[in-house]
C-alpha cells in the first residue's frame, strides 16, 4: 500500500515532516486562540453584568429617596392638619407636588378608602332626619294621596299645608321635593321645576335626601322636566351644571349612587360641548379612573392590606405586589402612620410610582449621569420582556445583559444595549468567525500542501518507477539491433556466406538497424534536449514523400521479421514542404513503432500520405489493441506507456509520443488520433504547407 514512499527523495520526506511540524503547532495555536475568544465573551459578560447591577442600583437608590421623602412629607403634612375634612385637599397638593406618585390611598382604621377625589366607606353630611310624629302623621296622608288615592292636587295641597310650620331646612328640603315629584307626575313640569329649584337654595347647607346630596338629585329633577317639557337649551344647561357638581363635589362611593348620577349625566351631555369641556373631561377621567382603582382595592387587595396593616409597628415603607384576576399584577407601596395619627382615624397610606413618569422624567435624568462607554446604551424590560423605555430613542430589540429590580417593579428588568442592535454572542461571534475563518484558511492551505505534496510524491514515485522502466526497456530496445548488427557482423566475418548477392543483404540489414538503433537513441537524446529547452530544428524546403518512404524502408525489415504486413499510399509526385526531415522522419517511425507493439494478433499497418488544399497528412494506422477514451488525454505524457493489463508485453521508452508531439508542433502542426479499444488506433500528423 505504502510502496510509493520508497521512492521519496530525501528533499520531500524533509518537506513532509517541515509540514507535519507545522500543522501540530498551527492546530494548538487555533484552539488556544478559540479557547481566547470564549474566555473572552465570558469576561464581556461579566462586565457588561456587573454594569447592568451598578445602573439597576443607582436606580433603586433614587427610588428609595424619593419614596423616604414623600413618606415624610406626608407624615408631616398630617400631623399638622387641623380637621380631618381637609384630608383630600392635602391629597390632592401631594399628588400635585410629587408627580413621580400616583394614586395616593388613605386607608381608615375600619377599612374606609379616601383618594385625592373620592372616599369608599366615609359618609359625609347630614343624612335625613326623623320628622317629628305630627309631621309624620301629615307626610302619611301625603303620601296616601299621591301612591294609593293619585289625588297629586290634594298631595300637594297637604304637604303646603306645612309652609308656615317651624320646620328645619331639611325638612323643607324634603316638601319642596315631594311637591315637585307630585307636579310632574300631573304633568305640570314648570311647577315641578320650580320647586326643586327652591331646594337649591339649600345645597350650601349640605343637606342630603336619602345619602344624595339635594342639590344633585334637584338639579337631575329639573334636567328630566326640561326634557319632557321640551326645552332642551334649557335640561343641557343644567346638566352641565349638575355634571360640574358632581365632579367638583363628589360623595362617598358606597352604594353606588354616585357613580349612577355621573354615568347617567355622561350619557346625557351633547357632545357639541365637548370643546368646551376639555378640563371637565379630564377630571371625570380621573375620577372614574380612581373609583375603578377604588373598587379593585376594595373587592380583592383591601382585606389583606388590612390584615398586613395590623402587624406593622414602624414607618417603614413596604412593597407588595397584589396578582388581580383576570388583569396584572398590581404593585403596591405603603406605610403606616404614627400612633397620634391613627388615633384620628387613619391608619396608613398607599401609593403607587408613576411608571410613565419615571420613564420619562427620572430614569432619562438618572441615566444621563452614568458613564457606560461607547456603543452602550440602559434600557428598560417589563414583565413581558418588551422594551418600555431606551436610551437615545434608538430602536434596537436584542439586549445584551439583563437584571430584574430587587426592590421596586420585582418583574422589570434592566437591561444593557449595544447601539448596533448585536448581541453578546453576535458581538464575539465576529471575533470568533475571524478567528476560525483564519484557522480553517490555515489548516486547508495545510491540507492542500498534504494534497500538493502527497501528490508530488506520488508523482515522483511514479517518475521513478517510469523512469526504471525506461532504462530497462531502452535497454531492451537497444539490444534487438545489437544483437542483429553483431549476428550479421560476425556471419560475414567468418566467410561462411559467399553469395555476393547474400552479403550485400547483410550488409544491407546491418545497416538498417544501425539506422534503427539511431533512431532509438536520437529518441532519448531529443528528449534530453527537449526537456532542457535545448532542442533545435534545422528546416529545409524538402519532398515528404521521400522522407516518409526512405524511413519506411529503413524499418521494413525489422517490421517483416516480426510478421507484419505493411500496407502503403502516398502521392507519386513530391510534396514538398518546409520541414526538420530528420525530426519529421522521428516523429513518424515513433508511430510505426507504436504501431507494432501494440498490434499483437492483427498484424497489418497501413501508412498513408494525403495531400490537401492547405496541409498535408501522414497517418499510420493498425488493428490492434486500441486505446480507451479515458487513457487518450494521458497517451503525450512522458514515460507514459498503455496499462500493463492491455498488452501481454509493453515496451518502449515512453517518451515516444511526447517527442512525437514537440516534433508535430514545432512545425506549427498538430497530431490526432482516432481509437477504439480491441480494433486498432489511427494517429494522424497534420501538417501546413505553407
Amino acid at each position: 500500500m505504502f510502496e510509493f514512499l520508497k521512492h521519496i527523495t530525501p528533499k520531500i520526506k524533509i518537506l513532509f515532516l517541515s509540514l507535519f511540524f507545522i500543522l501540530i503547532p498551527g492546530a494548538i495555536i487555533s484552539y488556544l486562540s478559540m479557547k481566547s475568544i470564549q474566555e473572552k465573551a465570558d469576561n464581556q459578560s461579566i462586565k457588561f453584568h456587573g454594569t447592568t447591577n451598578l445602573v439597576r442600583d443607582k436606580l433603586e437608590s433614587k427610588l428609595y429617596q424619593l419614596e423616604t421623602n414623600f413618606r415624610n412629607s406626608v407624615i408631616d403634612s398630617i400631623l399638622i392638619l387641623e380637621r380631618e375634612t381637609e384630608i383630600q385637599t392635602l391629597l390632592q397638593k401631594l399628588d400635585h407636588k410629587y408627580p413621580a406618585f400616583t394614586n395616593l390611598l388613605l386607608v381608615g382604621k375600619n377599612g374606609e378608602l379616601i383618594t385625592s377625589l373620592l372616599t369608599h366607606g366615609q359618609h359625609k353630611g347630614s343624612s335625613s332626619a326623623a320628622p317629628s310624629s305630627e309631621l309624620r302623621k301629615i307626610f302619611s296622608k301625603a303620601e296616601n294621596r299621591e301612591f294609593i288615592e293619585k289625588n297629586y292636587m290634594g298631595a300637594i295641597d297637604l304637604y303646603r299645608s306645612l309652609y308656615n310650620r317651624a320646620l328645619s331646612p331639611q325638612d323643607k328640603v324634603i316638601i319642596h321635593a315631594r311637591i315637585g315629584r307630585n307636579y310632574y307626575k300631573l304633568g305640570h313640569f314648570k311647577q315641578g321645576i320650580l320647586e326643586y329649584e327652591k331646594v337649591l337654595v339649600y345645597a350650601n347647607e349640605s343637606i342630603s335626601i336619602g345619602n344624595i346630596p339635594a342639590s344633585i338629585a334637584a338639579l337631575h329633577q329639573i334636567a328630566e322636566g326640561y326634557q319632557e317639557s321640551g326645552a332642551l337649551n334649557e335640561r343641557n344647561e343644567i346638566l352641565f351644571e349638575l355634571y360640574q357638581q358632581l365632579l367638583y363635589h363628589p360623595w362617598d362611593l358606597s352604594g353606588g349612587d354616585y357613580l349612577y348620577y355621573l354615568n347617567s349625566v355622561i350619557q346625557q351631555i351633547h357632545s357639541a360641548e365637548a370643546d368646551s369641556m376639555v378640563e371637565l373631561r379630564s377630571l371625570e377621567v380621573r375620577i372614574l379612573d380612581q373609583s375603578a382603582y377604588l373598587h379593585l382595592i376594595e373587592s380583592e387587595i383591601l382585606g389583606g392590606l388590612m390584615s398586613e396593616l395590623k402587624h406593622l409597628t414602624s414607618s417603614e415603607i413596604n412593597h407588595k405586589s397584589y396578582q388581580s384576576e383576570p388583569g396584572p399584577a398590581i404593585e403596591l407601596a405603603y406605610f403606616i402612620l404614627p400612633p397620634s395619627i391613627k388615633q384620628a382615624q387613619f391608619l396608613a397610606l398607599a401609593f403607587q410610582f408613576d411608571k410613565d413618569y419615571l420613564l420619562t422624567e427620572i430614569f432619562p435624568r438618572e441615566l444621563a449621569a452614568v458613564e457606560l462607554g461607547k456603543d452602550i446604551t440602559v434600557g428598560i424590560l417589563n414583565e413581558q420582556d418588551s422594551l418600555v423605555y431606551l436610551q437615545n430613542d434608538l430602536q434596537l430589540t436584542s439586549y445584551l445583559v439583563a437584571e430584574n429590580f430587587t426592590q421596586f417593579f420585582i418583574p422589570w428588568k434592566v437591561a444593557l444595549f449595544d447601539s448596533t442592535g448585536k448581541t453578546i454572542e453576535q458581538l464575539s461571534a465576529r471575533e470568533r468567525h475571524l478567528y476560525l475563518g483564519l484557522f480553517i484558511g490555515i489548516l486547508a492551505v495545510m491540507l492542500m500542501g498534504i494534497v500538493i505534496l502527497v501528490r508530488a510524491m506520488i508523482h515522483e514515485s511514479e517518475i521513478s518507477r517510469m523512469k526504471s522502466e525506461f532504462v530497462a526497456n531502452v535497454t531492451h530496445e537497444l539490444k534487438t539491433p545489437l544483437a542483429l548488427i553483431r549476428m550479421f557482423g560476425e556471419t560475414l566475418d567468418s566467410g561462411i556466406v559467399t553469395e555476393e548477392s547474400k552479403r550485400r543483404e547483410f550488409y544491407s540489414i546491418i545497416r538498417k538497424e544501425s539506422e534503427r538503433l539511431t533512431h532509438l537513441i536520437n529518441n532519448v537524446l531529443d528528449y534530453s534536449r527537449i526537456d532542457s529547452g535545448n532542442k533545435e530544428y534545422d528546416f529545409d524546403e524538402t519532398d515528404l514523400v521521400t522522407v516518409i518512404r526512405h524511413s519506411l524502408e529503413a524499418y521494413k525489415f525489422h517490421i517483416r521479421d516480426m510478421g507484419f504486413e505493411i500496407e502503403s499510399k502516398m502521392p507519386e509526385d513530391a510534396v514538398m514542404i518546409l520541414i526538420d526531415k530528420d525530426a519529421i522522419s522521428q516523429a513518424f517511425l515513433n508511430l510505426l513503432s507504436n504501431a507494432v507493439k501494440y498490434s499483437e494478433e492483427r498484424k497489418h499497418i497501413r501508412v498513408e500520405i494525403v495531400r490537401e488544399t492547405n496541409s498535408v497528412l501522414i497517418s499510420v494506422t493498425d488493428q490492434g489493441i486500441g486505446i480507451a477514451s479515458d487513457e487518450l488525454k494521458k497517451i503525450y505524457d512522458k514515460f507514459y506507456r498503455v496499462p500493463n493489463d492491455m498488452v501481454k508485453k509493453p515496451r518502449g521508452s515512453g517518451l515516444g509520443l511526447t517527442l512525437t508531439r514537440h516534433i508535430v508542433e514545432a512545425h506549427r502542426g498538430k497530431i490526432e488520433v482516432d481509437s477504439e479499444p480491441g480494433r486498432g488506433s489511427r494517429f494522424t500528423i497534420r501538417l501546413p504547407l505553407t
